[in-house]
């Protein structure tokens, strides 16, 4: 019995797997493209609050403090959603590059890096901030 060798690199991929390759490219995309949009409407509704907060503690209704933390992580995720998306974009155009010249996908992390480490210092300092307000 002979065996099942894979495919050379001479032979040219199936049609099935070009497909395969270039639509799990796409999902992929799409999955940070929803990540990074999760990431700025969480931020707008973290700045938004805060805002709120301090217009109603302006009348009275309740004690707020007056500084501008929340507005300002707000901003950092939204900024965090806008280099997820853009990284996004440029690692899917890099991806499918490689895939349309049958090139060896070559990848780095960077990416991940960045949107973690970002992601758990906006979370330390959240964190830090609001241990201070339940303090006071």
């Amino acid at each position: 019995m002979s065996e099942a060798r894979p495919p050379s690199p001479a032979t040219p991929p199936s049609p099935d797997s070009q497909f395969r390759d270039h639509a799990a490219n796409e999902r992929t995309l799409l999955a940070w493209i929803r990540t990074g949009i999760a990431l700025m409407a969480f931020g707008f509704a973290i700045g938004r609050f805060g805002l709120f907060l301090r217009e109603i503690a302006g009348v009275g209704q309740v004690r707020a403090s007056p500084g501008l933390a929340s507005v300002w992580f707000g901003v950092a995720l939204v900024v965090l959603g806008l280099v997820t998306n853009t990284a996004a974009t440029v690692r899917y155009a890099a991806v499918r590059r490689a895939l349309l010249e049958r090139k060896a996908v070559s990848g780095s992390p960077r990416l991940v890096y960045v949107l973690g480490f970002g992601s758990a210092i906006v979370a330390a300092v959240m964190a830090v901030m609001l241990a201070r307000t339940l303090g006071e």
